[in-house]
């Protein structure tokens, strides 16, 4: 395989079969690759340039056909940064078209490619961040856009200037989200206005991102998770990984829990988000639970966050709380071979319990959460069965 894969996706068609993009692969072999799920996983290259790079991937989707139940049809986006366009590789049943190719003029080096595309779903803008480099020389930072019907590239200086270096883009019906670095900031460009908003991140440096179906937009960072509303009405959250490192890729699953990855760890990692709360807030303060996963676990098994819970008063979750989270079981245990743990709740008035490892033993376990003993802890049971 190509070394140092830049993004993958599904087959838009329903084929059994991934597209991804390599930045730096090996000599003789192309950047853009379809592969096979199944039994010996066999690979097809789309030829480029000898020397060609591919940093990112996106999807394009175009409605077709008139009144009626609409059609559709994809393309495969991709910045290629040595050549300096942005690929367009359509996706047929039959395999894969040619490759348009829009050049960008800019002196720049592409990074991430993202579209916007209008309401009758058939007129597209583009949109590539690209920086300054040394090697190969590249003097431009800037975010670059697209029109429909345009041959060229308008160049968009971010907020911090024209040394603010972009990374990853991606586009709602609404925005464009930008992350970049010198300074660190999450920035949105309001599609119909051209105004931005942006939050700055202070020491953490931004990486990519991704919505929510509840319109929320989450981002990866070198310090975590960070957490805005589409409109960037309010100055954001930030969620630090239970285990320590960087957040890097960032995506919602379709479970509709966050996933990321943690390069320093070497680790993916889940944020359940997606079952509803379990009672309303009241004015007292009080733990509630956000959700659970497994109920069942074989002995010497484990389970990453088998309980969220947040802290409620006012109507609202309270940050730094200190709040108490037990096993009550013969066997099972935290991961620290403890039973008992105190975890202050995060920015988002949140706690998750740490991974727990089941015994030898047949039980149910009783997990908890609540402030000490001065309040009714929430609890789940987990079901400890034979292997």
């Amino acid at each position: 395989m190509p070394r140092l894969s830049a993004g993958i996706m599904k087959d838009p068609l329903g084929a059994a079969k991934v597209w991804f993009a390599a930045p730096a692969p090996p000599q003789q072999q192309d950047p853009i690759v379809s592969m096979l799920t199944t039994a010996g996983y066999p690979v097809t290259f789309y030829p480029l340039e000898p020397d060609a790079k591919a940093e990112s991937i996106a999807l394009e989707t175009t409605k077709k056909g008139g009144s009626g139940e609409p059609t559709y049809e994809y393309s495969l986006l991709f910045a290629e940064p040595v050549h300096k366009y942005v690929g367009v590789l359509p996706i047929t049943q039959s395999g894969a078209g040619q490759v348009e190719k829009m050049v960008v003029e800019h002196n720049t080096w592409l990074w991430d490619v993202a579209v916007s595309t209008e309401a009758d779903g058939k007129t597209h803008t583009y949109w590539v961040t690209g920086q300054a480099n040394t090697t190969p020389a590249r003097t431009d930072n800037g975010l670059y856009k697209r029109g429909p019907g345009e041959r060229t590239w308008e160049r968009i200086i971010l907020p911090g200037g024209a040394t603010q270096k972009p990374f990853y883009v991606k586009a709602d019906t609404e925005a464009v989200w930008v992350t970049a670095t010198n300074p660190n900031q999450v920035i949105r460009i309001n599609l119909a206005t051209g105004r931005s908003k942006e939050r700055n991140l202070g020491t953490a440096v931004p990486q990519q991102l991704t919505f929510t179906p509840e319109g929320e937009v989450w981002v990866a960072s070198s310090e975590g998770i960070h957490v805005f509303d589409g409109q960037m009405e309010e100055e954001g959250t930030i969620i630090r990984l239970p285990s320590g490192g960087k957040a890097k890729g960032i995506c919602v699953g379709s479970d509709g829990n966050i996933w990321y990855t943690n390069p320093d760890k070497k680790t993916l990692g889940r944020y359940p988000t997606a079952i509803a709360r379990l009672g309303a807030p009241t004015r007292l303060g009080r733990t509630q639970v956000v959700s659970h996963t497994e109920t069942v676990l074989h002995s010497k098994e484990h389970v990453d966050a088998p309980l969220v819970a947040e802290y409620v008063a006012g109507g609202r979750p309270i940050p730094g709380i200190p709040l108490t989270c037990r096993i009550e079981a013969e066997g099972a245990t935290f991961e620290d071979n403890t039973r008992e743990r105190v975890i202050l709740t995060d920015q988002r008035g949140r706690v998750c319990l740490p991974p727990v490892y089941a015994g030898e033993f047949e039980e149910e376990a009783l997990l908890s959460v609540g402030l000490g003993d001065t309040e009714p802890h929430v609890a789940t049971t987990l079901h400890v069965r034979p292997a």
